[in-house]
């Protein structure tokens, strides 16, 4: 079964993904425009056309969203983006025009400090659109991603972890699902649901395998960007841009879940939503008896929930599907993967 976004009627996703640069970029490009929303609750959160999709708007519909590594360089792969699928036919006809709406977010990733980042990957990504199930770990955005860097060593190495891109997908019945692909690049460390650590801050000082944020003075976040950015998409109708943005509002708490810090005036943490608006309804006879008295929202907050239990599996995926790498800042010369951690 597929659990990734292309489970999804009309999605298409496509990974730019260049090892040697630990750099990359990812699009997920659909047939026909859809509704959009976004939550940003990261402090330095770099979100491209973000307007069109607020409060007031009218018409939030999007034919493409982003992921693109670079930090402010990556914004600048929108323009590729657009060329790319402009010479596909994707966009709204204009006379002679071809007119594509798109939005993304950018992540600043370990591989900005091994080579300079081309805004060619957005185009590349475009030409690598694909609905076969998406392919996770060390590719697309999640290239050159990690996790766990709130603090490094006292001779200026790299402590973090090995992530990447994740997916996940919830069946809700009535064939209603929720599918999720995010890009995780997080300053905290990625917490199971027990309370012990996935992967992250590694312990060069004691006996204990992980640093915690908790009462950590000492870091190094300065030079660093960091940021989890999730794609949430369903196929169950949203009536509105109200309640589409609600689910994403709620889906980031799949994020809160499984990082820890999260958020920080440092992080870009994003949570985009798009619906397929395949399905009309899914709640059962007795769900739709409660939805006619005061909880007439049942069926979002339903929804919004497993967004958020997807986004939180979602993260862990990408964190045991990610690859160690070798890298010279990195503490002994690498930045191991949470499968390889007892290894190094």
């Amino acid at each position: 079964m597929n659990k990734s976004l292309t489970a999804l009627p009309d999605v298409n996703v496509g990974h730019s993904t260049h090892l040697d640069k630990l750099q990359g970029c990812t699009v997920v490009v659909f047939d026909k425009p859809y509704p959009v929303a976004y939550k940003a609750n990261g402090g330095t959160a770099r979100i491209y056309d973000s307007n069109i999709m607020d409060d007031g708007k009218s018409y939030p519909r999007k034919h493409a969203i982003y992921i693109s590594d670079g930090g402010h360089a990556g914004l600048e792969t929108a323009a590729e983006i657009a060329q790319a699928l402009r010479e596909k036919g994707i966009g709204w006809n204009i006379e002679k025009s071809i007119i594509p709406s798109l939005t993304g977010g950018i992540v600043m990733t370990l591989g900005l400090k091994t080579s300079e980042f081309s805004t060619k990957y957005g185009y590349e990504a475009v030409q690598n659109i694909s609905k076969d199930e998406v392919r996770t770990g060390n590719v697309g955005a999640g290239t050159g991603s990690s996790v766990g860097k709130f603090s490094w060593t006292k001779e200026g190495k790299c402590l973090g972890m090995k992530s990447g891109i994740g997916s996940s997908r919830l069946d809700l019945g009535n064939g209603v699902m929720v599918a999720v692909l995010t890009v995780v690049n997080a300053l905290g460390n990625i917490v199971n649901n027990d309370g012990s650590i996935l992967a992250g801050n590694r312990n060069d000082e004691t006996d204990k395998p992980f640093r915690m944020f908790e009462g950590f003075s000492n870091f190094l976040t300065e030079k660093d960007t960091n940021t989890t950015i999730s794609i949430v998409g369903t196929n169950l109708k949203i009536d509105n841009q109200e309640d589409l943005r609600r689910i994403a509002t709620i889906a980031t708490h799949g994020q809160v879940r499984a990082v820890n810090p999260i958020n920080t005036s440092i992080d870009g943490d994003t949570v985009f939503v798009f619906t397929t608006e395949e399905i009309d309804s899914y709640l059962s006879p007795l769900g739709k008896d409660m939805a006619k008295g005061d909880w007439y929202k049942i069926g979002i907050d339903i929804l919004g929930q497993a967004a958020a239990k997807a986004v939180q599996e979602s993260i862990y995926d990408a964190c045991n599907k990610a690859e160690t790498i070798k890298l010279g800042i990195g503490y002994k010369g690498v930045i191991p993967s949470a499968k390889d951690y007892s290894k190094v």
